[in-house]
């Protein structure tokens, strides 16, 4: 591709709007610049797609209406896309800048990853396509270069997914084949797209699965020397496990990326959701010596040559840019590619390194003149300590051996997935399945109550037939204090609650109290609720009053016990010098007053 050409449009202003400052990246489809937005003053990426490309109708009316749809999607771990257009034949998107390097440079820069941070990375990933599965979207390029890292920050924060705008709505149609191409990476093609150029989410699985292949062992499981190689290659073998090409990573990892690049997509995960609760399940249960595998010392980098500016398209591997490619007619009916030459180039000589690695022994040459070491005739044999090692092998072989025939002798099957069904839908699928199930309750604050959040032997994992499983299904979020309300107005109260994210409701009836005046606030129920909860807001009626009774006429003696009868004990005695009969009363007989007020007496003199 000629760079003078991507460089053409630097200092142009596209739309008015769109000031194209510096060249970042150039693609198979697109070439991104760094642009600044004069209208808002901001700093976006612009990709311009290539002209030859922009010449068809038909790939541009499903670049404009895919990037409209991908839009739509809100997620802090997919580059957001702010505007598309055209302006004088150059299609282009606007999408929000993130400033740090591509996975693909990480890559080159570090070769493969410990898996503690393949796993953090690929974690946020399936997090964002899981956001598009959900709104029904296929993203069809899952690669490095579309994953972005921000400079600083957690990968849960920085680690983006880019390239949401060649995403395809799964309503729009069965095929992404354009006049009879396949468009994607040779790569990372899910078996299916090569066959067919049909996909769906499980095709994103597929293609994250080889992802997480190439984090945890700084290769990609093919290689050939076209892409049509490498698209066959997807068709006809198996991806192998990473602990082929590293020797030591924990099975669970091979598990992963096995069950994810399964050659047929009712064997995958459904959704990058399932992927993503299958990979933290693993993540939470292996050892921190299999998560940090293989890790190094850190390593200076004084001039900072690891963070690069964002490139969401790169030329660095030829394989490793969106292609466009002929769907072969019948790819059931072509043989694999042919064997590789007896003289290797570098290229095929890694590909042959899928398998594990050989010892060669050499058997030293010795000088006729050099003096051997002899042992005695009469010195009795003993055992080496290499002896003993390889006794403790051969008992080893001898036991995986039996446990390998007893799981694949049909006492055992593979456990169903049922993440994210309902509680009631995940029953019957495993009581369907013969087994059965029993159920824990845990709170989740991202998944909603009802809805199975993990299981035991977990997806990935091997269960008897007929035995028994246990699913643990989200209760929400765990309840959290509301604040107290009491003695505020309703109004005052409301604001404050919502603000602390609650529903908020008035309590048909009021309440008594001494304490809080009529109107305002007395409590708040529930004291601990779910967030986004309805709590409800008892307000005051004021104190309780009873009517005061007639004591007038009655003797001091008797008017006091009359009064205490009916709960006024606050009595006071206004006595006349021969006074002992009750002649008035303050509060008057039947006004009401609250227990605790005073009832004040006067006595008349005597007649």
């Amino acid at each position: 591709m000629d760079k003078t050409l991507d460089e053409s449009l630097v200092g142009h202003v596209l739309d008015g709007r769109y000031r194209v400052d510096s060249l970042i990246a150039r693609g198979g489809m697109a070439t991104v610049y760094l642009a600044t937005d004069r209208r808002l003053d901001r700093v976006v990426a612009l990709k311009v797609m290539h002209p030859e490309l922009a010449r068809h109708d038909e790939f541009v009316s499903r670049f404009i209406r895919e990037a409209k749809t991908a839009a739509k999607l809100t997620h802090p771990n997919i580059v957001a896309v702010f505007d598309q257009s055209a302006d004088g034949g150059h299609v282009y998107l606007v999408m929000e800048f993130v400033d740090g390097q591509t996975l693909r440079e990480l890559l080159t820069d570090r070769g493969r990853l410990t898996p503690r941070e393949a796993l953090e990375i690929l974690g946020p990933v399936l997090s964002a396509l899981g956001a598009a599965h959900r709104a029904g979207m296929v993203h069809r390029d899952v690669k490095p270069e579309n994953v972005l890292i921000a400079g600083s920050g957690s990968y849960a924060h920085a680690v983006k997914v880019a390239d949401f705008g060649l995403a395809r709505s799964a309503a729009a149609g069965a095929t992404v084949s354009l006049a009879g191409m396949i468009v994607g990476t040779a790569s990372y093609l899910a078996p299916e797209q090569v066959k067919s150029g049909v996909c769906d989410a499980r095709s994103d699985v597929y293609s994250a699965g080889i992802v997480l292949y190439e984090l945890l062992t700084g290769d990609k499981p093919f290689v050939a020397d076209s892409p049509i190689q490498v698209a066959y290659r997807h068709v006809h073998d198996q991806v192998p496990a990473p602990s082929a090409s590293v020797p030591g990573l924990d099975p669970a990892l091979d598990a992963l990326v096995t069950r994810a690049t399964a050659k047929d997509p009712d064997d995958r995960p459904a959704d990058a959701n399932r992927f993503h609760a299958e990979l933290t399940r693993a993540f939470g249960n292996l050892p921190d010596a299999a998560l940090d595998f293989g890790a190094l010392p850190e390593e200076s980098d004084p001039d900072n040559t690891a963070t690069a500016e964002f490139g969401a398209l790169t030329d660095r591997r030829t394989t490793s840019a969106t292609r466009v490619m002929p769907v072969p007619e019948a790819t059931r009916a072509v043989p694999p590619p042919p064997p590789l030459p007896t003289n290797p180039t570098r290229i095929q000589r890694a590909t042959m390194r899928s398998g594990p690695p050989v010892k060669q022994v050499f058997k030293p040459r010795t000088s006729p003149n050099q003096p051997r070491e002899l042992v005695p005739a009469d010195q009795p044999w003993r055992p080496r300590r290499g002896h003993y090692a390889l006794a403790v092998i051969v008992v080893l072989c001898l036991i995986l051996g039996v446990a390998a025939w007893w799981v694949t002798s049909g006492q055992f099957r593979s456990m169903p997935s049922v993440i994210r069904q309902t509680q009631d839908a995940a029953l019957a699928e495993l009581n369907r399945d013969g087994l059965h199930p029993g159920v824990d309750l845990a709170y989740d604050d991202t998944v909603p109550a009802g809805m199975v959040i993990g299981s035991s032997p977990d997806p990935a994992g091997k269960v008897r037939k007929g035995g028994s499983v246990r699913i643990t299904v989200s209760r929400g979020p765990k309840p959290v204090p509301v604040p107290e309300q009491g003695g505020r107005t309703p109004d005052a109260a409301t604001t404050a609650l919502r603000a602390a994210g609650f529903q908020v409701a008035i309590a048909p009836d009021q309440v008594f109290s001494d304490t809080v005046e009529t109107g305002s606030v007395v409590s708040v129920s529930p004291h601990d609720a779910q967030p986004g909860a309805l709590v409800t807001l008892t307000l005051s009626k004021g104190p309780q009053t009873f009517p005061v009774p007639d004591v007038t006429g009655l003797p001091e003696d008797q008017a006091i016990a009359a009064l205490a009868a009916q709960g006024f004990d606050n009595v006071k005695v206004n006595k006349w010098f021969f006074g002992n009969t009750v002649h008035s009363q303050q509060p008057e007989a039947g006004a009401y007053a609250r227990h605790k007020d005073p009832v004040s007496l006067d006595e008349s003199p005597l007649s």
